[in-house]
C-alpha cells in the first residue's frame, strides 16, 4: 500500500489560484460599490460600552441624557467620513483587512507550532491521575493521548479491548466520552489561535467556556464510573497497545509546517472569508437585514440585533470565517466585544445538531456498537449544548444588568 501523500498547498493548484483571483476581484467590486450608509443611532450602555439601536435619538454618537436634563450627551468619537475616490476606498479596506490578516496569520503560525511540537500533550499527561481516580482500566489512559491525534484510532483501541473482554461496557462509554472531549480540544486548538487573533477577548472567553464546560462534564462522567464500579473496581491491567505517533517534529520541520499552515489559512481566507466579509457588510448597509428588526420583539432585538445574525450565519461555515466577519463589523463600529461573544455562543448552539448529524454520529456509528455510539454522542452533544445555553444566559444577564 502506497503511503498517503500530503496535499499540495493551495497556491500550487491552478484551480485554487483562479478561485483566489475571482475572489479578490469580487471583493474589490464589493468595496467599490459599498453603500455609504451609517449605522442606526445607538444608545450606549454602562459597563462594557455595548450599544443598542433606539428610535429616540436622531443624531449619531449621542446617548440619552439623564432624566431631567433636556440636552443630549455626546459619546465617543464621530465616525470618519467614508472615502469617495475608488483608490481611497480600496486603500481603506486594504488597511483594515491587512491588519486583520496579519494578526490571524501570526496566530495561526503559533497554533501550527504548538501542534507540530505536540505541546498540547501536557493535557493528556495530566488526565492520567483522573483515570486512576475514576478506576478506569489502564487501556483507557493509554488511548487518551492518541485521541489528541486521531479520535478514530483512540476509539478503535477501546473497542478492540472491549471485544476481547478486557474492559467493561461502562469503561468503554466513559473512555469514549473522554476521547470525544480530548478530540474536541485538539480540533479547537487548531482554530483557537486565529479566532482569538481576530476578535481578541471574546474569542478567548468563548473557548474558555467550551473547554471548562466540557471538562466539568468529563468530571461528571468519570465520577459516575467511579461510583458504578465501586471500591472493588477492575484492577485488571490491560495490555499495552501501539499508539499514534506523538513525538514532536524537529524544529526546522515544525517551523516549516507552521509557516505552511499559516499561509494556507490566509489563502483560504482570501478565497472565502474576504468576499464573505464584504458581502455581509454590503447586505447590512443595503438594508437586507431590516426584516429582523421588524420580525422580532424589541426586547430581543436590543440584545441580538441583525448584525449578530450575520455572524451566526457565517459561523455555519466555520469559526475562523465568523470571527473575521465579527472583526470587520466591530471595526465599522456596528458591534462590540460582548455582542461578538453572544453571537459566537448562539452560533455554536444553533450548529450543534447539524454537527452531530453530519460528523459526530456517523463517525461514532462506524466504530462503536450502535447503543454505545448513541449513548456517547447524544450525551456529549447534549452536555455541550447545555453548557453553551448556560453561557448564553450568563452573557444576556450581564448585558441586561449593564443597561442604564
Amino acid at each position: 500500500m502506497k503511503p498517503k501523500r500530503s496535499p499540495l498547498p493551495p497556491w500550487k493548484r491552478p484551480s485554487r489560484v483562479a478561485w483566489l483571483v475571482l475572489a479578490v476581484a469580487g471583493a474589490c467590486w464589493l468595496a467599490l460599490h459599498m453603500p455609504d450608509s451609517r449605522p442606526a443611532p445607538r444608545t450606549e450602555r454602562a459597563g462594557c460600552g455595548i450599544t443598542v439601536p433606539t428610535a429616540e435619538n436622531a443624531a449619531p454618537n449621542v446617548r440619552r441624557a439623564p432624566a431631567g436634563s433636556g440636552a443630549p450627551v455626546e459619546t465617543g468619537h464621530a465616525r470618519r467620513p467614508a472615502p469617495d475616490h475608488p483608490v481611497e476606498k480600496l486603500a481603506a479596506k486594504a488597511k483594515t483587512f491587512g491588519r486583520l490578516f496579519g494578526i490571524v496569520g501570526v496566530a495561526a503560525f503559533l497554533g501550527g507550532l504548538v501542534e507540530a511540537r505536540r505541546w498540547y500533550l501536557v493535557l493528556a499527561r495530566s488526565m492520567g491521575t483522573l483515570i486512576r481516580l475514576s478506576r478506569l482500566p489502564e487501556i483507557v489512559g493509554l488511548a487518551m493521548p492518541t485521541a489528541l491525534c486521531s479520535n478514530a484510532a483512540a476509539n478503535g483501541i477501546l473497542v478492540s479491548s472491549h471485544a476481547e473482554g478486557e474492559i467493561s461496557t461502562s469503561a468503554l462509554v466513559a473512555g469514549g466520552m473522554a476521547n470525544s472531549y480530548l478530540a474536541y480540544v485538539s480540533h479547537s486548538i487548531r482554530i483557537m489561535y486565529p479566532v482569538i487573533g481576530a476578535v481578541g477577548i471574546p474569542g478567548a472567553l468563548y473557548f474558555t467556556t467550551q473547554f471548562l464546560g466540557g471538562l466539568l462534564v468529563l468530571f461528571g462522567v468519570l465520577l459516575w464510573h467511579r461510583r458504578r464500579v465501586g471500591a472493588d473496581g477492575p484492577a485488571r491491567e490491560a495490555r499495552t497497545v501501539p499508539r499514534a505517533q506523538t513525538a514532536p517534529l524537529p524544529w526546522p520541520r515544525a517551523l516549516a509546517k507552521a509557516v505552511e499552515r499559516s499561509c494556507t489559512l490566509l489563502f483560504r481566507m482570501a478565497c472565502i472569508t474576504l468576499p464573505l466579509m464584504l458581502g455581509i457588510e454590503w447586505l447590512l448597509k443595503s438594508g437586507a437585514f431590516t426584516f429582523w428588526e421588524q420580525a422580532v420583539p424589541e426586547r430581543i432585538n436590543r440584545f441580538f440585533p441583525a448584525e449578530l445574525l450575520s455572524i451566526v450565519a457565517a459561523q455555519m461555515g466555520g469559526l475562523v470565517q465568523s470571527s473575521a466577519v465579527a472583526a470587520n463589523l466591530r471595526a465599522d463600529g456596528l458591534i462590540d466585544g460582548t455582542q461578538i461573544l453572544l453571537a459566537m455562543l448562539v452560533g455554536s448552539a444553533v450548529g450543534n445538531p447539524f454537527r452531530t448529524l453530519r460528523r459526530n454520529l456517523p463517525s461514532a456509528l462506524g466504530i462503536f456498537p450502535v447503543p454505545t455510539a448513541l449513548t456517547i454522542v447524544v450525551t456529549m452533544q447534549l452536555a455541550r449544548l447545555m453548557v453553551t445555553l448556560c453561557a448564553i444566559g450568563i452573557v444576556v444577564a450581564y448585558m441586561h444588568c449593564t443597561f442604564r
